[in-house]
């Protein structure tokens, strides 16, 4: 499974980097990326290509 956690100044501001470090600690593999203009949804994800706007976890798994 690909995901992707936007880590860009909104999105790390409001849960992105919160996001990343659950992920990180359940071992579940992700990578990040800067700002895609989505920031009013923050924090955005991106989970087999498809946004996860205003993320949580259980929108990962």
């Amino acid at each position: 499974m690909k995901i992707e956690v936007c880590l860009g100044q909104n999105c790390k501001g409001y849960g992105g980097q919160a996001l990343a470090d659950e992920l990180k600690a359940k071992g579940i593999p992700f990578t990040t990326f800067e700002c895609h203009s989505l920031c009013t949804y923050a924090p955005v994800a991106f989970v087999e290509n498809k946004a996860k706007l205003k993320a949580k976890l259980e929108d990962m798994l």
